[in-house]
């Protein structure tokens, strides 16, 4: 790319590009380098510094020192997360840099390589930027917007004799201007060898780039125009499947991202769920709000709220709505903060939240509420029943003085004990006070509050936890590496106990 491309390149991003939110914490290094990591065969060496005579903001800075190695002269880093579904995105890596030697920024793309060549492949900056003794922003897009990768690594190397400091980095995703695609249709449940088409919406004859993963195979590209409308119809041929599957569909045009999340499943478990959601017999709108752990923020798009809403909507088009309010790591106490506007992890994941009107609200939480520690030999979960009393009424005071709609307690899930005594005992080699998971116990006494508090409270108690003890096939509800998240058959075993119990008239 020559020197006038990227300086249109820039004006283009400085001026009406829509740029997201940093997707880096910590990106001034405050609290020690969290960011970047080098490789064993990778020269040169990296060190944290904390002091503010050297760092371009507050205290923290990192010093990349290049040396010698495979006939060259170089330092290299790569930031330790991995960007996850990449492609059609459009990625702004930037950092602030002083020192000597030439810094180039880039990316490895994990791509499903040529036979005999390896699986990645480097994106560098064409040209560098020379370091001297003042600060100087160094920023490079890379655009994969009709470009594949599994994931992708950003990467930084210093090249020549030279040491650099780093400080105050970010990366960014970034969307052209006037880009926009959206889903019709953002979850469809199918019954195995049902050909249907996903519909997406954008720009008027325009060339949109498809991704189809389907399973755990690698992505398959295409690409599509749409319609005079701005219609982008995605064949159902290009992801119909014979075996029960899930199946991502990304359009992407200009940076701009929508997916559809396509379930296959058997024809008797597709008509198990329809007939449940029929049960219901809804005659007005049902706007849910749910409010959850990981069981409920993890797998959006195709978890059990996205079930649930898919079959409401397939038996009664157009009258259920619902907001996902989950946040991963989530307890009783710490949404209770967050509910209450203070300090609080994700804090922004309740914003605007009672500013609209819901006719019925879903509490699952459970998990985390009874994980436990070796320092309290396993006696003690980290929110005591006493503490989870207290603050499920705090909970329950706050969303009753927004809103009338009826509250319903979900049990605690019946995890996979096994699988979770064998990660806590792995974890027990290099932590010594490590996490246990799923102690029935623990579990047990969760529920006992819960519908203790319902009776009390006037609150609906759905268990789930007593029918997914006794599945025969309990592991497979959940991941198989940890025994604690739902997998796609409990993510509909959940939905499916939802529908049913709205079909009793719970919450109702």
């Amino acid at each position: 790319m020559n020197r006038r491309i990227m300086f249109l390149l820039g004006a283009w991003l400085a001026g009406s590009a829509v740029l997201a939110a940093n997707l880096l914490r910590n990106p001034g290094f405050e609290r020690g380098n969290t960011l970047f990591e080098t490789q064993q065969y990778w020269p040169g060496t990296v060190e944290h510094i904390q002091d503010a005579a050297q760092a371009r903001t507050g205290k923290g800075v990192i010093r990349l020192v290049s040396a010698p190695g495979r006939g060259t002269v170089l330092g290299r880093l790569r930031l330790r997360g991995r960007q996850a579904e990449p492609s059609g995105k459009i990625y702004v890596f930037s950092l602030w840099a002083r020192g000597t030697g030439t810094l180039h920024l880039g990316g490895i793309r994990q791509i499903t390589p040529p036979e005999g060549k390896p699986p990645y492949e480097y994106d560098w900056q064409e040209e560098g930027v020379t370091l001297t003794g003042t600060w100087q922003k160094v920023s490079y897009t890379l655009d994969l917007s009709r470009r594949m990768a599994k994931y992708l690594v950003m990467v930084v190397e210093l090249r020549g004799e030279g040491e650099a400091y780093l400080d105050d980095v970010s990366l960014e995703t970034v969307v052209q201007p006037g880009a926009f695609v959206s889903a019709q249709t953002r979850h469809l449940v199918l019954p195995v060898g049902k050909a249907e088409d996903v519909v997406f919406t954008t720009q008027p004859q325009a060339t949109v780039f498809v991704s189809v993963t389907k399973g755990k195979d690698d992505p398959v590209c295409h690409e599509l125009t749409s319609n005079a409308e701005g219609k982008a119809v995605v064949p159902g041929a290009w992801f119909v499947s014979a075996e029960p599957v899930d199946c991502r569909i990304a359009a992407c045009l200009g940076g701009a991202i929508a997916h559809a999340d396509v379930a296959f499943v058997t024809p008797e478990s597709f008509d198990r769920s329809l007939s449940l959601a029929k049960g219901v017999a809804l005659t007005k709108p049902l706007r849910i709000l749910y409010l959850g752990d990981s069981l409920t923020d993890f797998d959006r798009g195709m978890n059990y709220c996205d079930k649930v809403d898919f079959w409401l909507n397939q038996a009664f088009p157009s009258l259920a709505s619902f907001r996902n309010a989950g946040v991963g790591g989530d307890y009783i106490t710490r949404m209770e903060d967050r509910m209450y506007g203070r300090p609080a992890h994700r804090k922004e994941m309740y914003d605007g939240l009672w500013n609209e009107k819901y006719d019925l609200v879903f509490i699952f939480l459970g998990h985390n509420d009874t994980r436990t520690t070796t320092e309290s030999e396993l006696k003690a979960p980290l929110v005591p029943p006493e503490a989870q009393d207290a603050s499920f009424r705090k909970v329950v005071a706050q969303i009753r003085q927004h809103s009338q709609a009826p509250i319903v307690f979900i049990s605690g899930a019946s995890m996979v004990e096994e699988i979770c005594r064998r990660n806590y005992e792995k974890a027990l080699l290099t932590r010594p006070n490590s996490v246990l998971f799923g102690l029935p116990g623990h579990v047990e006494a969760f529920n006992d509050v819960l519908q203790k508090l319902g009776k009390e409270l006037g609150i609906a108690y759905l268990d789930v936890n007593t029918p997914m003890k006794n599945h025969p096939d309990k592991p497979s509800l959940f991941y198989p590496t940890d025994g604690v998240h739902l997998s796609t058959a409990g993510h509909a075993f959940v939905a499916d106990a939802i529908l049913a119990a709205l079909a009793s008239g719970i919450g109702r």
